[in-house]
């Protein structure tokens, strides 16, 4: 997988979505191009401020641990540090994936 073509990809996406934002909120005046600027700084920080803390667990797990917990929350479709951290505290992270299981390995029943 190109990995740096995919965070070219999302920096040209953000960067051209901020334009625009910032473009409607300058029309509206500068006020409220002040306002947009705040919300999208908090919204990086929080992004930053999330991240930090899923790769911490790396730390306290290991980052192979921490590599196939997430891959365990993205198969079943809930890749959030909360899910992460808990598919590790569960031990989660050593069943295998299979479409008959939950994401806490509990088979299904029909």
């Amino acid at each position: 997988m190109n990995t740096s073509k995919t965070v070219l990809t999302m920096e040209c996406n953000e960067q051209a979505l901020k334009n625009r934002l910032w473009h409607r909120a300058g029309c509206c005046g500068p006020s409220t191009a002040t306002v947009v600027e705040s919300l999208w700084a908090s919204y990086l920080l929080d992004g930053l401020y999330h991240c930090q803390r899923l790769l911490h667990l790396a730390d306290t797990y290991s980052k192979t641990r921490l590599e196939t917990a997430s891959r365990r929350a993205i198969y079943y479709g809930r890749a959030n540090y909360r899910t992460i951290k808990r598919i590790l505290q569960h031990n989660a992270d050593e069943l295998p994936l299979t479409i008959n299981t939950d994401i806490w390995g509990h088979m299904w029943t029909f």
